[in-house]
């Protein structure tokens, strides 16, 4: 397998978009994408079995994912399903229907939630999930998801632990769900978080059968993820790897994915044994980052994955410009390639400035004055390598102006941080800078929601609320966060005194 992910389970997009995904996955010879169903976010597939589950107001008919699929076939991509079926379950229990079914600990891990394992309930609930996405799927792989868990909450979990050890638990789980999907014909895989690098004494207890679905996003190293690789072999299981192009905040991949990328695809490529089918890099949330602006990671994974790591850091990028832009490649391409992925603000900060979200509310711009830092935006000469590169792009000019965009946006926040810093230390008059603020923001307000609108739909400031309101993370939601700051700036232009006295 060489293959992407689509999460759709967060963000549905466009048809059109999924379809030039898989036309883009042709041409970079990615054989295998994964298609993820189902999350806490809600339900990218309109389920007829179960139509009271959250779904997103955009998700796809059943016929749609099957013309999906079969355009996937086509360019020679096996779209595989993903319904998660233990963590990341409120699509399931936050309906009035099966509230009953969340199984929340309070002593696990605060922002993860779980389905109450083995009850009937969810035993029916998933499998009838399956039977469904077996019907419109032909791949002989399903995905179950079962990372992130928080559970043991309930009154009938803490009966089963009266008589069985959680280890036990889990495998009992996972075999009861792995018999579902083998009776449809598939094969079952999950994620290896929490069964061979939490727990790995559960794996003794499940199902040889089962795929095991290797993630860590932080490794920049061949040597954890062959451990790995090499401790699920040892055990018996196959093993696919899953390092990550886009995990989080940020609009852009930064250096360190590239390096991830590589590390699972050297530690994958230097063991031979047909229990190792590939690597999968995975691409998540797409609230997070600028649709158009990020073709070049993914074409970096997936020359990684045909070529090596070797050879993709040498030719993948000089590729992908001339198939995607129409450009020939030369020292300036390089120079603004090596500088993005080099100053890309990645996802832990060791900073006092929320680099990825902007001040939106009193508290924030309280904070932010009251910091020592001005830091000078890294990103405003890329800005004008890339004015002039653009003269030279011939095709697909609205991806360049989405990744130029996102390059705009970074050096926005970082300009109006300091703005605001430097105006309170130097005692300046806050009015001025504040309405020149607001226009800024104004004005990238604009692009944002244009850039959203050309492959996505739905209004991204009432997802943003809903998810908030469910305790998502708001630093998931550049396009919606940065509505709401804009909306924040216009009121204190507009003359709305702060706390602070500034």
């Amino acid at each position: 397998m060489r293959g992407l992910m689509l999460d759709a389970a967060r963000l549905v997009e466009s048809p059109d978009y999924y379809r030039r995904f898989m036309d883009f996955c042709a041409t970079w010879q990615v054989n295998a994408v994964i298609f993820r169903l189902a999350d806490d976010q809600g339900c990218a597939l309109r389920f007829q079995s179960h139509p009271e589950l959250v779904t997103h107001p955009n998700a796809m008919a059943p016929e749609a994912v099957r013309e999906l699929v079969e355009y996937a076939q086509k360019q020679g991509v096996e779209l595989i399903p993903e319904i998660e079926s233990l963590g990341h379950a409120h699509y399931i229990t936050r309906t009035s229907a099966h509230a009953d079914l969340d199984d929340k600990s309070a002593e696990g891990t605060n922002w993860a939630n779980a389905l109450i394992p083995l009850h009937p309930k969810t035993m029916q609930i998933l499998g009838d999930l399956y039977e469904e996405a077996a019907a419109l799927f032909p791949s002989r792989y399903l995905h179950v998801g079962c990372d992130e868990t928080n559970w043991g909450g309930s009154a009938f979990s803490r009966d089963l632990l009266r008589t069985r050890s959680r280890a036990q638990v889990w495998g009992d789980y996972l075999n009861a769900l792995n018999d579902q999907v083998q009776a449809l014909g598939k094969e079952m895989i999950i994620w290896d978080d929490m069964v061979l690098q939490n727990d790995p004494s559960i794996l003794d207890t499940l199902d040889r059968r089962i795929i095991l679905y290797d993630w860590q996003y932080a490794d920049t190293s061949i040597e954890p993820v062959l451990a790995r690789l090499n401790l699920g072999l040892k055990k018996g299981f196959r093993m696919i790897g899953g390092p990550a192009v886009c995990w989080g905040r940020g609009p852009r991949p930064a250096k360190a994915q590239l390096s991830n990328i590589d590390a699972y695809v050297e530690a994958y490529g230097s063991v031979s044994d047909e229990r190792v089918l590939g690597v999968i890099v995975t691409h998540w949330q797409p609230t997070t980052y600028l649709q158009g602006s990020v073709w070049d990671g993914l074409a970096y994974a997936a020359w990684s994955m045909k070529e090596g790591a070797a050879k993709a850091r040498a030719t993948a990028f000089p590729r992908f410009v001339e198939q995607q832009y129409g450009s020939d490649w030369d020292p300036d391409w390089a120079e603004m390639f090596d500088t993005v992925y080099e100053i890309m603000p990645v996802r832990f900060v060791d900073k006092p400035f929320p680099f990825i979200a902007p001040w939106s509310n009193e508290e924030e711009i309280r904070q932010t004055i009251k910091t020592d830092h001005v830091f000078g935006s890294p990103f405003e000469n890329l800005l004008i390598k890339l004015d002039r590169l653009q003269e030279r792009v011939q095709r697909n000019r609205a991806d360049f102006a989405s990744f130029r965009l996102a390059v705009a946006y970074l050096a926005h926040i970082y300009w109006r941080h300091d703005e605001v810093v430097k105006a309170t230390r130097e005692g300046r008059d806050m009015n001025p800078v504040l309405k020149e603020i607001a226009r800024r923001d104004a004005a990238m307000a604009a692009e944002l929601t244009a850039d959203w609108a050309t492959g996505r739909s739905g209004d991204p400031t009432r997802q943003f609320k809903e998810a908030t309101l469910w305790g998502f993370f708001p630093d998931d939601w550049l396009c919606a966060q940065f509505l709401q700051a804009a909306r924040y700036s216009h009121l204190l232009a507009s003359g709305a005194r702060l706390a602070t006295g500034n």
